[in-house]
């Protein structure tokens, strides 16, 4: 069981098939005349026999309509032909809601040490800007490999230790990068003008999220007991408590749905996309919190305790906007 820490944070992915017949008798030596007779017969029934299918087809055939075999010009594009592209553009992004809670125990400090505590939040608006390459495929399928990156992301969340009060300010920042193989569906548009079209658009993928999370702090601008522990120092400063840093890299996944506008009739168009996207969980490292405390008699004091990792689960809403162009 890891030993509890909220009060010291207070207050401190066959062969051959044979095809020869064999007789077992011996072949008797034809006579001329019986063969010029037999072979007569034979033409006879033949001719007979010919005749009778044309009677019978004919009247089938004079039924058929006959189309006109064409060959496609050796320049004219095949229709299962890649058509590759390329994706720039920029957009913004936000968090869902956020809450950092206990991690796994690692024989360290707890810095929550109860399901019942935990800091929550959101990472506020931030810009978000993205790199694809991809290809349509046959049937308004297209694949996509994209690069996305977020920076300085800043976390503003409320932490609710017993004795701190109701306000618990936290505050942190995080970068983010996210590679996703992505397939989207294009559904039938509507015409804007003769060669160009709104195209609406499904997606989805999967990849990986890279993660930096750091400068992240809680303050206790107003306990329960303003003499106490979490007393202020003589200026008026707030005592606080910094915690770890932490980066990693995890599973990630994403569905999103937009609309694709030609701007140039068949090469740039215009992508307006929606996006919900889950980030996997990110951590803080295990590692030694600072924390900082006022005495009496106006001085301070740091300590430092080593603590075990928190972590929160991350997913995020974004809208983007970029030019499509074909390669």
């Amino acid at each position: 069981m890891p030993r509890k820490l909220h009060e010291m944070a207070t207050a401190r992915p066959e062969g051959k098939d044979a095809r020869r017949r064999e007789d077992g008798g011996t072949h008797a030596r034809s006579q001329p005349g019986d063969v010029t007779a037999t072979a007569r017969a034979f033409a006879i029934v033949l001719l007979s026999a010919l005749w009778g299918m044309v009677a019978q087809v004919a009247p089938a055939a004079a039924s058929v309509q006959f189309r006109p075999f064409v060959v496609n010009h050796p320049s004219a594009p095949e229709e299962t032909a890649l058509e590759p592209y390329m994706v720039v553009g920029f957009g913004i992004i936000r968090s869902a809601t956020t809450r950092f809670s206990d991690g796994h125990d690692s024989g360290h400090y707890a810095l929550y040490g109860s399901e019942d505590l935990f800091d929550v939040g959101a990472f506020a608006t931030g810009l978000q800007g993205r790199l694809a390459v991809g290809a349509k495929v046959p049937s308004r399928l297209r694949v996509q490999l994209e690069l996305s990156l977020a920076r300085r992301l800043g976390y503003r969340g409320n932490t609710n230790y017993l004795i701190a009060g109701e306000q618990q300010p936290s505050e942190a920042k995080l970068d983010a990068w996210q590679l996703l193989l992505a397939g989207f569906y294009d559904l039938p548009g509507w015409t804007l003008d003769p060669g160009r079209e709104v195209r609406p658009f499904l997606g989805v993928g999967a990849g990986i999220n890279t993660y930096r999370l750091s400068g992240y702090v809680q303050r206790f601008p107003d306990p329960v007991d303003p003499n106490g522990r979490l007393r202020r120092g003589p200026g008026g400063e707030i005592p606080y408590t910094a915690i770890p840093g932490g980066r990693g890299r995890n599973l990630s996944w994403m569905l999103a749905a937009g609309l694709a506008v030609p701007l140039v009739e068949g090469s740039i168009q215009f992508v307006l996309s929606y996006r919900y996207a889950g980030l996997g969980e990110i951590q803080t490292d295990i590692g030694e919190m600072t924390v900082v405390r006022y005495r009496n008699d106006g001085t301070w004091g740091e300590n430092l305790i080593r603590i075990n990792q928190t972590a929160a689960n991350l997913s995020a809403h974004s809208l983007l906007a970029a030019v499509a162009f074909e390669l």
